[in-house]
């Protein structure tokens, strides 16, 4: 079966700082966490081309420290 494209989605966020965008449709993951509002797509996209600036995970950038 074919999952329909979802209306809105939000911006999630791992402990690795790794940012995704999930549809609300489904259950978090574990180990995510919700970090923006319900949006289109595009608009949570926007917010994490603004908010994902240092790609490094956190284990690298202690090490990096």
């Amino acid at each position: 079966m074919i999952r329909a494209e979802p209306d809105l989605w939000i911006c999630v966020q791992n402990r690795e700082n790794r940012w995704s965008v999930w549809p609300t449709d489904l259950p978090i993951p574990a180990g995510w966490t919700a970090e923006s509002k319900p949006a289109s797509r595009d608009d949570c996209l926007a917010v994490i081309e603004a908010e994902w600036t240092d790609f490094r995970p956190n284990a690298l950038r202690k090490v990096m420290a």
